[in-house]
């Protein structure tokens, strides 16, 4: 088959991960492989040289609208003629069912967030689900993700959990001895919630002053969680070393992975850490977390926030 994914940009990130993850088992399996990429020229992770990447950003620096590249989109997709075009995210499976209408190319939508609580308000719930509703086929990672959809899409929709793609995953053994540092990993942004582990930490530096805090990933809240740190005086202990390929090498040994998260659809990261054998501490989001850990036996479950 030719198959092509449509993901925003192929910076650090899950649906990223998962689209990088994706395109190169597909294209080892024979399948010819596009990926369309919104925004950038570059990608934080690698792929087969198989993958046929293109991106639709102009590269004289001109800034486009949505109009503008759905149309290129679209321009390219009749060039290029995918058999299907699967959109790695709400808003890119909106691209994905509108620039696919009169094509032959089959669009396939997917959520991979929790759609109840993450952008939920009136009219991206609506646009869900008018998405949802022109998509071919439609994939979620949860069976209470896929309960937000009409029975109509859940008729042609498949429930498929995260794989963990990253490679460096299996390169991983338990340490002998676990380094005192506690991880995180993810955007630096709201929803991570990376303002309540900070309040924790402080707490538990208190009593445990030899343990250190490492927060790997980058975004818009990285000057406010820096100044959080150093009004609650724990600054020197903490770490925010930015978006690192390799960062589940050093998660590996750390002695506690915590997923902070206000909401989740099927955490890349806890998947890793879990994978890499980390005692992990995860919220109990809806979605998600509280379908890799059984709360007591494989980790350690707590109230959002």
């Amino acid at each position: 088959m030719r198959i092509a994914f449509l993901v925003r940009a192929m910076e650090s990130g899950g649906a990223e991960r998962a689209a990088a993850g994706l395109a190169n088992c597909l294209c080892a399996q024979g399948h010819n492989v596009l990926l369309f990429v919104l925004l950038g020229h570059a990608s934080f992770y690698t792929l087969d040289k198989g993958v046929q990447t293109v991106y639709l950003e102009p590269e004289d620096g001109r800034k486009f609208g949505t109009v503008q590249r759905a149309a290129l989109l679209r321009k390219q997709l009749r060039k290029l003629r995918p058999d299907v075009l699967v959109g790695m995210s709400a808003f890119m499976s909106a691209y994905a069912a509108v620039c696919t209408i009169g094509l032959r190319t089959r669009s396939v939508g997917t959520e991979r967030a929790n759609p109840f609580i993450l952008y939920a308000d009136r009219k991206t719930t609506l646009l869900r689900k008018l998405v949802s509703l022109l998509c071919n086929g439609f994939v979620c990672q949860t069976e209470k993700a896929l309960s937000f959809f009409p029975a109509s899409v859940r008729r042609k929709a498949a429930v498929i959990p995260n794989a963990v793609f990253n490679p460096l995953v299996y390169d991983t053994s338990v340490p002998k001895e676990r380094s005192k540092t506690i991880t995180a990993l993810g955007r630096l942004d709201r929803n991570k919630s990376f303002d309540t582990l900070l309040c924790a930490f402080a707490r538990v530096h208190e009593s445990e002053p030899e343990y250190t805090l490492t927060i790997y990933g980058d975004g818009e809240e990285r000057d406010a969680l820096t100044s959080l740190a150093s009004k609650l005086g724990i600054l020197p202990f903490v770490s925010l070393p930015g978006n690192m390929p390799d960062a589940v090498l050093h998660i590996a040994q750390s002695a506690i992975f915590v997923l902070s998260s206000r909401s989740e659809g099927m955490p890349n990261a806890l998947m890793e850490a879990m994978a890499a054998g980390v005692p992990c501490v995860s919220t109990r989001c809806d979605i998600g977390p509280q379908e890799l850990i059984r709360d007591g036996e494989n980790g350690l479950l707590v109230p959002v926030g």
